[in-house]
């Protein structure tokens, strides 16, 4: 085999491997092997945050727990992009708000989980965030 075929090789067997690789590293990031996506349960609390960051939204809620403490749920929403094309913003949701939300748990069993929907108590209205389907609104609009 000439030199020159010889190096040819090795240059697409090097990219091919770099592009698997790559390949690899992007499934991991889209993985909900951490969720059980076979459940979704709901909790009532209060937001004490609700983050708009790249790459997912995150909703932190405080829910009361009958004698004891309040604990707290950190929810991983949908991307920032897919909530401004419906219409949610960073001050669709305030610290303070009560809200009623369905996520998919995390399946070690944390305080946590992938987040479908909220509810704000304060209009009623329910907005879908991600967890299998498209960030939007549902019943009654996103603000």
């Amino acid at each position: 085999m000439p030199v020159r075929s010889r190096r040819l090789s090795r240059a697409l067997l090097c990219a091919s491997t770099l592009l698997l690789i790559a390949a690899g590293a992007a499934q991991a990031h889209h993985s909900y092997a951490v969720f059980d996506r076979a459940k979704t349960i709901t909790i009532e609390g209060t937001v004490y945050a609700w983050e708009m960051v790249n790459p997912h939204s995150f909703l932190w809620v405080a829910v009361p727990k009958a004698g004891g403490p309040e604990t707290k749920w950190g929810l991983e929403g949908g991307g920032i992009a897919a909530l401004q094309r419906a219409g949610i913003t960073k001050s669709s949701v305030k610290p303070g708000e009560k809200v009623t939300v369905a996520l998919h748990p995390l399946r070690d069993g944390r305080n946590g989980g992938q987040l479908v929907s909220f509810t704000l108590a304060s209009t009623g209205k329910t907005v879908r965030v991600g967890g299998g389907g498209e960030a939007g609104a549902a019943a009654g609009g996103a603000n």
